[in-house]
């Protein structure tokens, strides 16, 4: 086009050879062309350029994954999950900057411009049937890629103890692969658009004789839809470069070298070829002279040289009041942290030496307040192997066993039915049998049950209950609870207090020792147990049993 304007001009005044309407035919011509075929190469390079940020997002997306427990603990949902969407904040910023950018350039153009940006919204509006659609699928899928990562990063404990990396990270770049495809019908409606007003600003301008602004406006018009995206992701990844260093493991390669090894497997020691999930089928568990801080409470001791064996294939209770420490040793036990000092071993061999995914299939987690996925019953259920197809049948024999399938099917779908955000659209009894069922499709050697029945009614109780009594049998299982009913039919009862087991037996051992010959009931122990492990008598001295 600066070639063919040069002849122009110099016809004009008569230095040029060729007739004038020849001339202008070519420019007419590319005038028409021009926009096509950026339309069209634009296009093609936004397509590349979203493919390449879906690689990326997934990159990161996966790096984030392989980090430790108290990554997660350091950081919030909400941060993680903008360092994968950050980059669409900057269109408000664009189109901002862009309009003042205009109106400075050419004070004659800038009003033509905003009025056939008004004209442009109303054929929008005229046309929204066909216009609507495209800019709402648009605008799921990048909601669906956040949402992904939000849950992800929320029920991360819940991904790890079921080994589930791999299916979200799956998950996440099919979420990717579906924004450049709704990401192309976005860009070349937007494009039409943007070059269509480009046209008619070149028009205006050379029929006002304002050539300088007009290439001025185009530019950043061309500007604005291909350089602000890469711009702005080079600024960013700088800035976290140069002034977070907290940040350092999306970017730095070297950083990542070092400890993508650390987190995927145990490095502390030599890595055993043992299956540590065969291990546990047939070996005791013990927590030996176990310290423990977590990470961003270093100067706090939860854990002050515990010890604890679990026997297998028996049902250990943990019992203890609140900040006693019981919650750490299940964070342990998951392997989520490792001991500050002290070992955890199955069958004398430490885990610590034992792939982290390995172990993970070796341990089942039911908690008081389930994390379900916002997916349909069957696909929480069959997350046990998330690895794995799981059949129908399988799914349906789990739930059977965990006295859900009554209720699965009585729902609008079936297996089918969405259970919403967290499973918010079933009752927390439904909930915890839908994770009974995908504990009991794992089948883990080591099942733990961290007060799973303390929050529930009477009859969800009773049908939970029964669930959990056909889960832990064959199974090491180590139950945290504040019931009677679920104490008594302990094989041994652990007492913890300030980070030790205080008392370890049966629930007639424990009365011996406790009681002193005076006829306690297990009801007046486990009171007993609860309110401090220690009980004055009338002398004012402290009775406390021996620690096994």
């Amino acid at each position: 086009m600066p070639i063919f304007s040069g002849k122009f001009f110099e016809i004009l005044i008569g230095r040029g050879t060729g007739t004038l309407w020849k001339l202008l035919s070519k420019i007419a011509i590319l005038y028409i062309l021009e926009p096509i075929f950026t339309v069209v190469f634009i296009v093609n390079m936004t397509i590349i350029w979203e493919k390449v940020m879906s690689t990326l997002r997934g990159q990161v997306f996966k790096r984030m994954l392989i980090q430790k427990v108290e990554f997660y603990d350091r950081y919030k949902v909400n941060e993680l999950s903008s360092l994968l969407t950050s980059d669409l904040g900057s269109l408000k910023d664009v189109i901002v900057g862009t309009i003042f950018i205009l109106f400075s350039l050419s004070t004659e153009l800038a009003p033509v411009l905003g009025l056939l940006m008004v004209s442009v919204s109303v054929l929008v509006a005229v046309f929204k049937r066909s216009t609507v659609p495209i800019f709402k699928v648009h605008g799921k899928t990048l909601a669906s890629i956040s949402n992904c990562a939000t849950e992800t990063f929320s029920a991360i404990r819940t991904v790890r103890s079921f080994a589930g990396e791999k299916r979200q990270m799956l998950m996440f770049g099919n979420l990717g692969e579906l924004s450049v495809g709704t990401m192309t019908s976005f860009i070349g409606y937007t494009f039409t658009l943007t070059f269509a007003v480009q046209g008619a600003v070149n028009t205006l301008g050379d029929l006002r004789g304002t050539f300088a602004a007009v290439e001025r406006i185009n530019s950043v018009l061309s500007a604005v839809e291909t350089d602000v995206p890469l711009a702005y992701s080079l600024r960013k990844e700088l800035e976290a470069e140069q002034g977070d260093t907290k940040l350092q493991f999306i970017y730095n390669d070297e950083y990542l070298s070092k400890t993508e090894p650390r987190n995927f497997h145990y490095k502390s020691m030599p890595r055993s070829f043992t299956d540590g999930c065969s291990l546990a089928w047939s070996g005791d568990i013990c927590l030996e002279d176990v310290y423990f801080s977590y990470p961003l409470r270093s100067d706090v001791e939860v854990l002050n040289g515990l010890n604890l064996t679990l026997k297998c294939g028996k049902i250990t209770a943990l019992v203890g009041p609140s900040g006693s420490g019981k919650s750490t040793i299940v964070q342990l036990l998951a392997c989520f942290y490792e001991p500050t000092r002290g070992r955890l071993t199955v069958a004398g061999e430490d885990v610590r030496a034992f792939d982290k995914r390995e172990w993970a299939r070796a341990v089942s987690i039911v908690n008081q307040e389930p994390v379900l996925f916002s997916v349909s019953v069957g696909e929480n259920i069959a997350y046990g192997l998330p690895d794995q197809d799981v059949s129908t049948e399988d799914i349906m024999k789990a739930a059977k066993a965990a006295n859900a399938h009554d209720f699965i099917i009585s729902l609008p779908q079936g297996y089918d039915t969405q259970v919403g955000e967290r499973g918010s659209l079933l009752s927390g009894g439904q909930k915890q049998r839908v994770a009974i069922a995908r504990a009991l499709l794992k089948n883990a050697p080591i099942l733990i049950l961290d007060e799973a029945t303390s929050a529930l009614d009477a009859v969800s109780e009773r049908l939970v209950q029964e669930a959990l009594d056909h889960l832990m049998k064959g199974r090491t299982s180590l139950v945290i609870a504040h019931r009677l009913s679920t104490v008594q039919n302990a094989h041994q009862i652990a007492v913890c207090s300030d980070g030790r087991i205080a008392e370890l037996g049966t629930h007639l051992e424990l009365i011996a020792k406790n009681g002193r010959g005076m006829p306690w009931s297990l009801s007046s122990l486990f009171h007993l147990l609860l309110v401090a492990v220690t009980h004055k008598d009338n002398k004012g001295k402290s009775i406390r049993a021996t620690t096994q």
